[in-house]
């Protein structure tokens, strides 16, 4: 007879395990866990667009980080207390197909990092999810010091400004272009080169001190406007604009 009920007491333990319809939640723990991934997210969405190397917008890009911490506490906290919730989690994203595009590791890094501190959160590792933040914070800035500092001559380092210059037909001004160009930057090397019989395409690294980008800027509308045959583009990684 007591076998039975040691047995009984071992398979409701078992169930209640594996099947917790009741899940408790702190409500005072949610909170502190959804502002304090909040603020956490938003801390690293401003050190992402400081000093990331992305050529895309980062701005746009980073609008997700702040969201997509609160998602990530609010479901770690839902089916930390229920192993049947983490079940239905992973056949949940078995079924949604995530079509993102991530066209650069250091996009995928910084989701992971947001991902992470929505984990810590969620699970109440506030002090974890704190240090690990600032500390991930501190190497990535002391890594941007570092090469700002050491690496100006190394241009495959440094070199993250991409000028591209585009002259549709046979235009035999493009060397004054670039001697022009070069008047307002501190180098301009060639990096890549393309021609057919329509268009001739130059690729080239640049640098530019931040007090005279307007007037790279106002060079460039000037080239551009006086002459419809010329597209100049600018792409940044560095900050140029910043």
């Amino acid at each position: 007879m007591e076998n039975n009920s040691v047995s009984d007491f071992s398979r409701q333990q078992i169930e209640n395990f594996f099947i917790n319809s009741n899940v408790e939640i702190n409500i005072g723990n949610f909170i502190v866990a959804i502002i304090l991934s909040a603020a956490l997210a938003f801390l690293i969405k401003l050190t992402y667009v400081k000093i990331s190397k992305s050529l895309n917008d980062k701005e746009h890009f980073s609008e997700t980080f702040v969201p997509l911490a609160i998602i990530t506490t609010l479901v770690i906290t839902v089916v930390k207390f229920s192993l049947a919730l983490s079940l239905g989690l992973v056949g949940a994203l078995s079924i949604v197909r995530f079509r993102a595009a991530i066209k650069e590791p250091e996009e995928l890094v910084y989701l992971f990092f947001i991902i992470g501190v929505g984990l810590a959160a969620g699970a109440n590792q506030f002090f974890i999810a704190i240090i690990a933040t600032f500390i991930t914070i501190f190497i990535l800035y002391f890594r941007k010091i570092y090469n700002d500092k050491f690496n100006k001559t190394d241009l495959i380092d440094s070199s993250t400004n991409i000028l591209q210059i585009q002259i549709t037909g046979q235009d035999p001004k493009s060397d004054k272009i670039i001697e022009t160009i070069k008047k307002n930057v501190n180098y301009l090397n060639l990096k890549s080169f393309s021609s057919d019989n329509e268009l001739n395409q130059f690729n080239f690294w640049f640098d530019v001190d931040k007090n005279k980008v307007d007037i790279l800027l106002n060079n460039i509308e000037k080239i551009t406007s006086e002459n419809k045959s010329i597209k100049i583009q600018i792409f940044s990684r560095s900050g140029v604009y910043e």
